[in-house]
């Protein structure tokens, strides 16, 4: 175990990768905002009070040249030219390729760092990164499709870290339109980044066709 980071340790050292930041005192909901006319969206937080003080991160879709049928989802900080955090490829089915998650410098087949176990009514994902050493314990108990995020296989409120919450309903004429939201505790403004590509992750093989 890094001795930086242990989960459920009392340490509030933090993980490998990650600045030193101001950790938010409350829960801050930040939304998947579409970019229009660009296969692209941007996390934002939600409410203008902290649009200021926490940066976006830019999320974009692009075709793999020597596989067209296979995407490349991208995560950058601020911006479309900003710091790359990571990108995963969820390979075509049947392709003799595997799909990849590069983070943190190192790539890495999904399966070894994505692992999916289900339950009866409900499927749970254990995020396991080799170089941050982190562990992440996601499951859809929660219904409505919204998934959940801990910091233990202890799946108490005192543990939860994030949940990302699919929008719920259609659009129409008069009614607000409704973003995808990431919920973020302060706890999981910690480790925000493996929060943020594991949920794009799960989602993305979760609705995967």
């Amino acid at each position: 175990m890094h001795p930086t980071m242990h989960y459920g340790s009392s340490s509030p050292v933090t993980p490998p990768g990650y600045a030193t930041t101001t950790t938010p005192m409350e829960s801050i909901t930040y939304v998947f905002e579409p970019r229009q006319g660009e296969s692209a969206m941007v996390l934002r937080p939600a409410a203008r009070i902290w649009q200021e003080v926490r940066h976006p991160y830019y999320i974009s879709v692009n075709s793999n040249c020597f596989t067209p049928s296979s995407h490349i989802t991208l995560i950058r900080k601020h911006g479309q030219q900003g710091e790359l955090v990571g990108d995963f490829e969820i390979a075509a089915k049947d392709s003799k390729n595997a799909s990849t998650v590069f983070f943190r410098g190192f790539e890495h087949p999904i399966d070894e760092v994505l692992v999916n176990s289900s339950r009866l009514f409900r499927n749970q994902w254990t995020w396991k990164h080799t170089e941050s050493h982190l562990v992440l314990y996601w499951d859809d108990s929660l219904g409505g499709n919204t998934i959940a995020c801990f910091k233990s296989k202890d799946r108490t409120n005192a543990n939860l870290l994030a949940k990302f919450v699919p929008r719920s309903h259609m659009r129409r004429p008069g009614r607000e339109v409704e973003f995808t939201k990431l919920e973020m505790t302060p706890a999981g403004h910690e480790v925000f980044e493996d929060v943020l590509i594991s949920a794009l992750i799960i989602e993305r093989l979760r609705t995967n066709a």
